[in-house]
């Protein structure tokens, strides 16, 4: 039980029995590593319902996920400091950027719950200008295009129109030459050279207004059509346009809503870099305390490790001398049982009849030949 809460702060049971007068600061230490994970773990939590705008107690299962991950991370940077000043100041430098990094990652989601309200606030204006601009440029594109195809049938309108009045007049006209005097242009009622011109007016307009009824009624009919479906579209734009608009409320719309509130109010920018710095601060105490406590006391307990650490070492090399000590000695006794081995072989083969007689066989041969410098000598075919 001495080294439970020492095990958060990189203490082992076995080096503390040797010297347990640094229980006790590993024991503190090991309890603030162990609240700052819970700390920290919530602080991430936070941080998570913001970025992935949801609730809290949806992303419960990261505060103890981190705290784990914190204490892990805690204990293993503690756990390596030792006797050696530059060492200790050099393992620094990675804390104190994973510092950083957490106070950013924690701190900056945490700055906007904070001053949710100013964000909420700067995000409705900026929500409501977007979907006026949205608007008046889906509306532009939509009118222009509406417009276009109003002139093409207010066109075929006045076509049909003219076509209509010009009948309509000939007509008259041809009446009036007919049966009424008081609008004839001769006063001679009668089917006259004038009635008949302007008969044939009033024909040639009404089969040419025949003609064109059906062009016209179908370029009106196409035109009503495009401007139907161009205000459908116009409407269902604006609608999926500022449903998107009003939706847009992530981590990064939130933030850029926080940085206009500070440019607008510089107060709110100094306390959320205090708030980081804060942050900092809390998460290197562990940190500060673990150096203060070596420069100060000179480090019992690294010193002990490093003792026990050094008796391993002579071990390990105990244990290598005497593995090169039998290596040698194995290939020493392999050589000599070689040696052994050949002499034997040797000496059976020595004593073998066979080999003796063709061993003397060979050792007579080059007596029966002639010197080389002498004189042949011949001898009988029987010998």
């Amino acid at each position: 039980m001495r080294a439970a809460w020492a095990w958060f702060a990189g203490g082992d049971g076995f080096v503390l029995s040797k010297v347990p007068s640094e229980a006790s600061f590993l024991n503190a230490l090991g309890m603030w590593v162990a609240g700052m994970a819970g700390v920290s773990g919530f602080g991430m939590t936070v941080a998570a319902s913001q970025w992935w705008s949801t609730s809290i107690t949806r992303v419960l299962c990261v505060l103890p996920l981190w705290a784990v991950l914190y204490c892990l991370i805690e204990r293993l940077v503690l756990k390596s400091f030792g006797t050696s000043w530059a060492w200790n100041l050099v393992l620094t430098v990675p804390r104190l950027l994973l510092s950083l990094a957490i106070a950013l990652v924690i701190g900056l989601p945490m700055a906007q719950v904070i001053y949710s309200g100013s964000i909420n606030d700067e995000l409705s204006k900026t929500t409501t200008s977007r979907i006026h601009e949205a608007t008046n440029e889906i509306t532009r594109t939509y009118v222009a295009k509406v417009a276009v195809a109003q002139k093409e049938i207010a066109a075929a309108q006045a076509k049909e129109t003219r076509l209509q009045r010009q009948v309509t007049n000939s007509r008259f006209l041809a009446d009036c030459e007919a049966g009424l005097a008081t609008c004839s242009q001769t006063h001679k009622l009668g089917r006259g050279p004038f009635f008949k011109r302007d008969a044939r007016r009033a024909a040639t307009a009404a089969a040419e207004l025949k003609r064109a009824r059906p062009q016209i009624a179908a370029t009106i009919a196409a035109n009503r059509r495009k401007v139907a479906v161009w205000r459908v579209a116009e409407s269902s734009q604006i609608a999926n346009r500022v449903a998107t608009i009003k939706a847009d409320r992530d981590f990064l719309a939130r933030q850029a809503a926080l940085d206009r509130v500070e440019n607008a109010s510089p107060s709110v920018k100094k306390y959320v870099e205090f708030f980081l710095a804060f942050l900092i601060a809390i998460d290197l105490v562990a940190l500060l305390l673990k150096l203060t406590h070596l420069f100060s006391t000179g480090g019992a307990y690294e010193r002990s490790a490093a003792a026990l650490r050094a008796n391993d070492l002579v071990e390990v090399h105990r244990l290598q001398e005497r593995a090169t000590v039998l290596t040698h000695r194995i290939t020493l006794e392999s050589r000599a049982q070689q040696d052994a081995d050949e002499l034997r072989i040797r000496g059976e083969i020595s004593r073998d009849p066979e080999f003796e007689s063709d061993e003397l066989r060979l050792n007579e041969r080059p007596r029966r030949r002639p010197s080389v410098g002498g004189p042949a000598t011949a001898t009988p075919i029987g010998d």
